[in-house]
């Protein structure tokens, strides 16, 4: 617990991946391609890389194997842990989270809509919160307010992923991370890419999350495009 925020707080910028699918082969990808953490996923239907992950029984002995590696080479791993809408898909448990800390799982990732109001008083894992689109800023500083000690500008509208970066954006990004004392991440909503990286820091971003609109699905494309974003940092 905490490693990624101390990762965030410390480092200059910090180069996350979020995989397509809980495979160990595809963190080994990430991490040779220059990772510094991984985000995995239980319970939910994946918007961007079009899966299904299911529940932590299901997905345990993947999460422990990518878990294994990552401690290796010092890496963070988080985890979104569901969602509380669909009719298939949950929301993990008191009980999951002290089973994914004891696991090593460092800190989850949530839409606030769905995270449970417990998430933020639990001690099992680190609160990471998603500011989202059309939110209001008043709203992510209540919520760090209440718990939330990182953040993920998921603030882009759906019918714009996969797009540009543009200066609009930058300054979106910016808004936020001026208004807050959580360290902000990106995620890969846009198609980011390494050029896009010295606006992204100039934000005051503190890191990235790439996953499948810039990685790719498979082990091949994840490692050569973090090795391209490493090579930019």
């Amino acid at each position: 617990m905490n490693q990624l925020r101390e990762q965030l707080l410390n480092q200059d910028f910090t180069l996350l991946v979020s995989l397509p699918r809980n495979d160990v082969l595809l963190a080994e990808a990430a991490l040779r391609g220059g990772a510094q953490g991984l985000k995995v996923h239980i319970n939910v239907a994946h918007f961007a890389s079009g899966t299904r992950f299911g529940s932590l029984d299901e997905e345990r002995d993947s999460l422990a194997a990518i878990l294994a590696v990552a401690q290796a080479a010092n890496a963070s791993v988080g985890i979104v842990p569901g969602a509380t809408s669909g009719e298939d898909y949950a929301f993990a448990s008191p009980d999951d989270f002290a089973q994914l800390a004891a696991l090593g799982i460092d800190y989850f990732d949530a839409y606030p809509a769905d995270a449970p109001a417990w998430t933020l008083t639990q001690n099992s894992l680190d609160v990471m919160l998603a500011a989202f689109n059309g939110g209001q800023i008043a709203q992510i500083q209540a919520l760090e307010s209440a718990g939330m000690r990182l953040c993920e500008a998921s603030i882009m509208h759906h019918d714009d992923y996969g797009k540009s970066l543009n200066a609009l954006d930058v300054a979106a990004y910016g808004e936020l991370c001026a208004a807050i004392t959580s360290p902000v991440i990106v995620p890969s909503q846009k198609r980011l890419t390494p050029a896009d990286i010295p606006a992204l820091k100039a934000s005051g971003a503190r890191g990235i999350l790439i996953g499948a609109i810039v990685t790719g699905r498979e082990a091949a494309s994840i490692e050569e495009a973090t090795r391209a974003f490493r090579a930019a940092l």
